[in-house]
């Protein structure tokens, strides 16, 4: 049976069973893992995932928000131990679902959602100690990236989390081809004290973090005032993007006296 994917859910098929592979390698599966599978659509990384962690007590919860891909891994799968196909939209699910232990994550997602994802992620009450994603080449490089080249994007994730380009992957490696080409990156979940420990403060910090940025090519003297940026002792002159991660969460808790 063929399956025309859908536009409105920005589906690609991916055909390389190579790249499937390496991206399971990459979560580094172990016996008794947890591990959330982000638009499992028609199985190419839940097949190499379920033979990597066959064991019962390991859990794969392969998550599509389409049903005919939903009802296509049960027959697939069905049998397995260790896959649960749950029909839904990840957004939606994830924030609700109560991990006993830690987790991981797995998944090509729709280049369309990434920025909510990646922003649910670390939102979550327990963010996943390690996730593996195929998102767009741009956006892949872009929070990847560090001072003098940083974004709103980028201090915001790898204040949470350790994150590493890992690969660059062809558009034709999908189906439909996609227009651009993709990349593969981990987010290592990272240990973070108060005041980045607090749900409230997360939202106050992301607040933040897109006032610092809102004009990211003007120096530092042009977001903050005089007042402000004597008590964050930073040279005015900076720009956002070359401030590094670390300064980042100090003038945040110098200017909102979170302690």
């Amino acid at each position: 049976m063929r399956y025309k994917p859908k536009k409105s859910l920005g589906q690609n098929f991916m055909i390389n069973d190579q790249i499937a592979r390496y991206m399971v390698y990459s979560l580094d599966p172990e016996p008794g893992d947890d591990v959330v599978e982000i638009g499992a659509g028609l199985g190419a990384l839940t097949r190499h995932l379920s033979k990597a962690l066959y064991e019962p007590d390991s859990h794969i919860y392969a998550i599509d928000i389409d049903a005919r891909f939903t009802s296509k891994l049960e027959a697939m799968f069905g049998s397995s131990l260790n896959v649960r196909v749950v029909e839904a939209d990840i957004l939606e699910w994830l924030p609700d679902k109560e991990f006993v232990g830690d987790f991981k994550v797995l998944g090509s997602l729709p280049y369309y959602i990434t920025s909510p994802i990646l922003h649910m992620l670390v939102k979550l009450h327990r963010r996943p100690t390690k996730s593996v994603l195929l998102i767009q080449k741009e956006v892949g490089e872009k929070i990847a990236a560090q001072s003098p080249d940083a974004s709103y994007l980028s201090v915001f994730l790898q204040t949470f989390f350790e994150v590493t380009y890992l690969k660059t992957v062809s558009r034709e490696i999908f189906k439909p081809t996609p227009k651009v080409d993709g990349a593969i990156v981990s987010l290592d979940r990272v240990d973070v004290e108060e005041p980045f420990d607090n749900q409230e403060n997360i939202e106050l910090y992301e607040k933040f973090l897109h006032r610092g940025f809102s004009f990211p090519r003007k120096m530092l003297n042009k977001v903050f005032s005089k007042k402000e940026l004597e008590v964050i002792d930073l040279n005015p002159t900076l720009r956002p993007q070359a401030v590094p991660v670390d300064s980042w969460k100090e003038v945040f808790i110098k200017l909102t006296d979170k302690k």
